[in-house]
């Protein structure tokens, strides 16, 4: 922890003696707490450490047992931060030592493809045809689109790890083995076992996705994404985990499902619960995630082939659009970007139709060059 960071504490003044006993314990346990190596916790971590600390410290008038009292409450403070930091730091250690396999196999899957891929435990990459792929696990086999491929699974690989991977200006939908149905949006990757273990179904996403989960009361469903995970029994919701997005969402169409956000904190992380017609938004840098009431369809309409825009800025149009039909959308002034848009816009077209819907409900004009589109203000002067 930095320097600065310590002024966080409380302040106890520089002279320990000169507000009484209680003030000098407090002052002799900060100084001991500034000691810890800074590394080792985040400021709101340390802050929460220190506060409990703090809630310890209760010395009695009588001068005659002020000495026990305190002897004690060191015993108290050392078993407290013994307990907190080997715990919570080990917890940390054996955590990023051991690695998360299926974030590390969404890692190694790039998303810089002309063509769709499903990669198999077996080390099989199969390329997908199309701009809308289909993937159906039934029994033995593995249907894909209007063809079947043998899944191929030997003992050793019953719960390894497969990933689709579904790149820019493509999309997917895939059909799990427990009958969970998922559609996944331009430049995301899918990571999940080959066949459920018993007791839990887990996946990994990095992108976008609609789940349709299936119902198993006795089996929760897991999806894992950088920083906020979900936890379902049956129900319908969309994620929103772009690795290049500096917020993570989550939208409720039904059913009922749990976050956990700050996963990685100290204390284990945050859970609340979401109800249907709500957004939730993490913040990565405020680790903390607002839920909201809002449109659903808005940020569900993708996976019909359709983009609702309600007073969206822009460059979140555009950005959506870049991811949708792989090109470039470039905006020349920031300020542009701001500027907000209201309509649903058809995503069957093909983009040049797109821009010029675009560009006509919009003070934008625009120079296409390859795959990239070049957006600035119109010059009305010529008009």
């Amino acid at each position: 922890m930095k320097d600065e960071d310590h002024d966080r504490l409380p302040n106890d003044g520089d002279n320990p003696d000169q507000s009484g006993p209680d003030s000098k314990t407090l002052h002799n346990a900060r100084l001991f707490f500034k000691s810890l190596p800074q590394e080792k916790l985040t400021v709101a971590e340390k802050d929460q450490l220190w506060n409990r600390i703090v809630g310890y410290v209760h010395i009695e008038d009588d001068s005659s047992e002020r000495r026990s009292v305190r002897t004690i409450f060191w015993y108290r403070i050392a078993a407290v931060l013994a307990i907190f930091l080997s715990v919570g730091i080990g917890y940390r250690v054996l955590k990023y030592t051991a690695g998360n396999p299926m974030k590390q196999a969404a890692e190694i899957a790039s998303v810089e493809s002309s063509e769709t891929k499903l990669m198999l435990a077996d080390s099989r990459t199969i390329n997908l045809k199309g701009e809308n792929s289909d993937v159906v696990y039934q029994h033995e086999v593995i249907r894909i689109d209007s063809s079947t491929v043998e899944k191929n699974v030997s003992p050793a690989q019953k719960y390894g790890l497969n990933t689709l991977v579904v790149p820019y200006g493509k999309r997917s939908t895939i059909t799990l083995t427990d009958g969970t149905k998922i559609w996944l949006n331009s430049g995301s990757r899918l990571v999940y076992p080959s066949e459920f273990e018993k007791g839990k179904r887990e996946v990994y996403l990095d992108g976008q996705a609609y789940f349709s989960v299936a119902h198993d009361i006795t089996r929760p469903f897991y999806v894992q994404t950088s920083s906020m995970d979900i936890k379902v029994l049956g129900t319908e919701f969309d994620i929103s985990a772009y690795g290049d997005d500096k917020k993570i969402s989550a939208v409720l169409t039904k059913g009922s499902i749990e976050l956990l956000t700050a996963k990685d904190s100290f204390w284990g992380g945050e859970k609340s619960r979401m109800v249907p017609g709500t957004r939730a938004v993490y913040d990565g840098v405020s680790k903390r995630a607002q839920i909201a009431k809002v449109n659903v369809d808005q940020y569900i309409s993708w996976k019909d082939g359709y983009l609702i825009a309600n007073r969206e800025p822009l460059y979140e149009v555009f950005k959506k659009l870049s991811r949708y039909y792989n090109y470039d959308m470039v905006l020349n002034d920031k300020e542009l970007g701001m500027e907000t848009f209201s309509g649903t816009l058809d995503l069957q077209d093909d983009i040049d139709q797109m821009v010029i819907v675009l560009t006509d409900a919009t003070s934008l004009q625009y120079h296409k060059s390859e795959r990239r589109f070049i957006f600035e203000k119109k010059d009305t002067a010529s008009e």
